[in-house]
């Protein structure tokens, strides 16, 4: 059996990396305002985040000038949503567009490659004062799962070397693709499943929830793969595109869907995959993922 797992919410719980991120972020656009006008846009960054919020299917991290997941999805998704807002209010708004053009000049490219180095400033700063963060229930099931037999495939956006590091910290045995060692998880970074495609793939619909699901660098790891399950965190990201594929192709038809439900997953969205997606199990830890594994499905776990 093949296991395909996300990384960071299922193996970790990320709310440390996601905080200081958010704290990063904001003191990086402060840098270039005027001491004396800090408190005015510290205020309007407040006021544009619960902006974000309120329409959490409207802003979010963008690919192809596309939602590739909801501002709500995750912690790390509420900061791509506050520099989305940026994009989209910029031209109406003076502080949008001030802030917009001091994060490009000091990200050097865009909105998205500023989030970036935020976020790997963060992850840096959490692992230097706390160490890596692989929670121990998670390790041990995924020793648990080795010692089964089970070939785990971590398949994340965060790059591998940041992968192998944690994993030895925690003492998970693990090897970089396309190195396969029996008793050994397979790191497969910088996975780009946020990456969207030219609209190859119809959306997936969800009731009023509609995802798109064309991510060419995901499916090309997906069809590489071949997983007998797959379990995310981030709906959107990890589970959209393979429940489309369980839908339309037949090779896909048994593949298990596990969405591990964090605190951070929206109502909104726990009630659309309830209502319209049976095919996905639910489970509350990489532990429920690993008990589930040993038996038929049975259903979720509410």
């Amino acid at each position: 059996m093949k296991l395909l797992s996300d990384f960071d919410g299922v193996w970790t719980d990320p709310a440390q990396e996601a905080l200081a991120q958010g704290e990063i972020l904001e003191r990086r656009l402060m840098d270039g305002i005027e001491i004396t006008r800090r408190p005015e846009a510290a205020e309007w960054v407040r006021a544009a985040r619960s902006a974000a919020a309120r329409e959490p299917g409207r802003f979010g991290w963008v690919s192809n000038g596309r939602l590739s997941a909801f501002g709500d999805e995750d912690p790390f998704t509420a900061h791509s949503a506050l520099l989305h807002y940026l994009e989209v209010v910029h031209d109406g708004d003076a502080w949008a567009r001030e802030l917009r053009d001091l994060a490009i000049a000091a990200g050097g490219q865009d909105l998205d490659a500023f989030g970036g180095q935020c976020h790997a400033a963060a992850v840096e700063q959490v692992v230097r004062t706390r160490g890596p963060g692989i929670l121990p229930a998670a390790a041990a099931a995924g020793r648990d799962l080795l010692a089964r037999g089970v070939e785990i495939v971590l398949v994340s956006n965060s790059p591998p070397d940041k992968l192998l590091r944690w994993l030895e910290h925690a003492a998970v045995p693990a090897t970089r693709h396309p190195v396969r060692t029996p008793g050994a998880v397979r790191a497969r970074g910088s996975a780009g499943k946020f990456e969207l495609g030219p609209l190859r793939r119809e959306r997936l619909e969800l009731g009023e929830v509609v995802i798109d699901v064309d991510r060419p660098a995901y499916e090309a790891i997906l069809m590489d793969e071949r997983p007998d399950a797959v379990v995310g965190d981030v709906f959107s990201l990890d589970l959209a595109l393979p429940l489309a594929l369980r839908r339309t192709d037949p090779a896909w038809s048994r593949v298990r869907l596990f969405w591990l439900i964090q605190p951070y997953a929206p109502d909104r969205l726990r009630r659309a995959v309830r209502e319209h997606a049976p095919e996905v199990e639910f489970a509350h830890g990489f532990g429920d993922v690993a008990t589930a594994l040993g038996r038929e499905p049975q259903g979720r776990v509410s």
